[in-house]
Parts: structure tokens; sequence; C-alpha cells
């Protein structure tokens, strides 16, 4: 992995144990399951849309008022992650991993002179190895598969988690027990889709024996069943169902009746593996509509985005820069997947509120940007709260009681 540039480390190796409650190390387990199409569309169709989001450094001020700000974090998170992907791609594959393997380590570079963050890859460990040192300190050591090995502080490690619970520092039930569930069920899909191979195969085999009546040499027999093979190439040729045959031979029909898995118990077990994956059925074939979209982005997008973001912020950011309101946010723009009459209501109500620009509003409609199209408008219905009295009495009431 040249990513990495190894540090002198302060203390021994003796200095460092693997802790001792957690005796099994991580083992990656996705090789396993993506033998399977079902599994890859649905990591693809989670990882996807976990991709569009949109990750921003930001600082938030006084009376709660987000203002982007301009940093190596900002600038890796919206244009490069690092020299290999782009902030899609970066996204993409992390998303895959954590889907994998329940656990995804993003590994941020820094300039050893500067100090200055200058790129974020995802890691593909074959083996992660917890470590306490004598302080109390916390380490990981990755194993990679070209053989080489590192040491990091989990501090400087962005870890996601999926299947949080028993485990205190992986997610999922334990390294080798990961998928146990999910194998389990793609074992027997597996076996039904072989059934059903199996069952089409022995359709096409052996349809009937064909009794050559008398002690015939191998030569004759082959020679019968040359001309037994003529006979119905010929009445293939002439659309016809019958095949004419001499008193020496005589020919059995034999019944090749296939038994095939019904399409209910076909669907049931494919279901659980997209419940597994937090994937519907629309989801799955990319036919939803509006409302089956939200519920998707809800369940099991918008968990990952809440994670992205916390994890990014705490791994990304110290903690004065956390006290001071800076955060990583990762947003989507949902109303990008609305109906069209949801954008244009959405438009309509927002723009009267002065919440959105003329830009915003075209960006929803897939349009362009337009000059001084930044600029916010709102409705004159609206007051504010505070002077409502006076709007509605034509603001003469300070007035009559001060006279």
């Amino acid at each position: 992995m040249g990513i990495f540039k190894r540090k002198k480390k302060v203390g021994s190796v003796d200095s460092y144990q693997v802790i001792s409650d957690i005796k099994i190390p991580f083992i990656p387990f996705g090789n396993s399951i993506t033998n399977s199409d079902v599994v890859r569309i649905c990591i693809d169709r989670v990882a996807s849309q976990c991709a569009k989001l949109k990750g921003r450094h930001i600082k938030i001020g006084d009376g709660g008022v987000q203002t982007e700000k301009t940093s190596s974090i900002a600038f890796l998170l919206k244009y490069r992650p690092n020299p290999l992907m782009t902030p899609y791609q970066f996204l993409y594959k992390t998303i895959s991993l954590l889907l994998l393997n329940d656990n995804a380590f993003v590994y941020p570079m820094y300039d050893k002179a500067t100090y200055k963050l200058t790129a974020i890859y995802p890691l593909n460990p074959i083996i992660v190895e917890p470590i306490e040192d004598n302080d109390g300190s916390y380490f990981l050591k990755f194993y990679f598969e070209d053989g080489t090995n590192y040491i990091l502080p989990y501090d400087n490690v962005i870890h996601l988690k999926r299947f949080y619970s028993t485990n205190d520092f992986f997610g999922g039930t334990s390294s080798n027990e990961a998928h146990e569930a999910l194998l389990k069920t793609l074992k027997i899909n597996d076996s039904l889709l072989q059934g059903i191979e199996n069952g089409m195969l022995s359709s096409f085999q052996i349809k009937g024996l064909l009794k050559i009546n008398g002690m015939l040499k191998e030569a004759d027999k082959q020679k019968q069943l040359d001309e037994f093979n003529r006979a119905l190439e010929r009445s293939s040729k002439d659309n016809s169902a019958i095949i004419p045959m001499d008193s020496k031979s005589d020919y059995t029909q034999l019944n090749v009746d296939p038994k095939f898995i019904d399409e209910q118990t076909l669907a049931f077990i494919q279901s659980k593996i997209l419940d597994y994956f937090g994937v519907s059925k629309s989801i799955f074939s990319n036919q939803y509509d509006e409302t089956q979209f939200n519920a998707f982005y809800e369940s099991t997008i918008e968990p990952i985005a809440i994670q992205l973001s916390e994890a990014f912020s705490n791994g990304l950011l110290t903690i004065n820069e956390l006290e001071r309101g800076e955060e990583i946010l990762f947003f989507s723009e949902r109303l990008q997947y609305a109906s069209w009459t949801t954008k244009v209501g959405a438009i309509e109500k927002l723009m009267g509120l002065g919440i959105m620009s003329l830009n915003e509003s075209r960006a929803i409609l897939g349009l362009e940007p337009i000059e001084n199209g930044n600029k916010r408008l709102q409705s004159l219905n609206y007051v504010d709260a505070a002077k409502a009295n006076q709007y509605q009495i034509g603001g003469n009431e300070d007035e009559e009681n001060n006279g």
C-alpha cells in the first residue's frame, strides 16, 4: 500500500498488546457473498445513491446559519478526494466496502511538513487487528493482500460500522460469522437456481429408446441409428410429425417431467436477501415511484449519510474546530428525485418564504443557472410575527399609545 508513509513508533513493539476481549481480529467476508448477482445489484443500488451525497465542510454560526468553509477538506470532499478517485467513486467504493464487510476504513493523508490534508483513501485490508498500548491508547493493525501491514492510531482512521452491536470495535457479529445468516440464504437461493438449471437440462436429454430387433454387430447398430436420425431430420424439415420406420426397429418414448421451483418460493428467498441490504423490490428493479424512493432514502440512505457526517467530522476536525461549530455534512438534494408536481409545489412554497433562490429553483428543475439568479424573492403575503399586530391595524397602535 503506497499511500502509507511509515513513521517512527513511540515505544517498542512489546508495548502493544492485542485487546484481550477481542480474541478474533476482523476479517473481511466480502469475497464470499459477491458471487451472488443479487448481492452485487443490492450493493450497487445503495452505493450508487450514497455516492450522490454531497460532502461539505461547514461552520454553524450564530442563529444556526451555515456557511461553507474554504479549506483543504472542502476541496477534497467536493472535487478530488485522492488522485485515483472522483467524489462519486470515493463514496461508492467506501459504501460498497461497508455493505460487504459491515466495516469501512478511510485513511486521511497529511503533508509531513505542513500537516495539511492532501488525500483521503478508502482502505481494503484482509485483516484488521485492534491493539492497545500501555497508556490505554487504541491502534488498528492493517494487513493487506500484498503482504504489508501498518499500525495506525485509531483516532487517525475514519471507521464506518454496520450492524454495530456485540463487538466494541467492529461492526457485524464477529469476524467469522459476520454474514452467516446471509450466506445461508444465498446457498438456498443458489441451490434453487441450480435446480431450475438442472430441470431445463433434463428436458433436453434422452427422449426415447430405439429398439433394434435381432442380433446386430456394433457397426450395424450404428447404421440403424444413423438412419433413424436422418429420418428424424427429414421429418423436422418437412414439418411432419410422422417418422417412417421399418419392422426391424421399435421406438419407445420416455416421458421426462422435470419439477421446477414455484415463483413464490424464489421470490421469498430473494426478498430475504433484499431485506438484508435494505433494498425493496421496486428499488432493486429500478422501477420505483416518489413514495417508494422516499421510503428507501429514509430507511437506508439517510442513516448512512448521518454516520458519514459524524465519522468524517470526528476524523478530520480537531476538538477546537468542533467546538467552534465546524462540521462535515453529507446531504442529498432529495427534490431531484421528486415528481414534477412535487418540485413545482415545493418551489412555489419555498420561494415565497425567501428560503430558495432563483438558481436553486432552476437546479431542482434541471435548468442551468442564470445571471443574478442567486437573489431570493419573498411573497408580501408573509409578515414578521413580532410585527403582525402593527401590520393588521395599519401601524397606528404606537401613535395612539403615545398620544
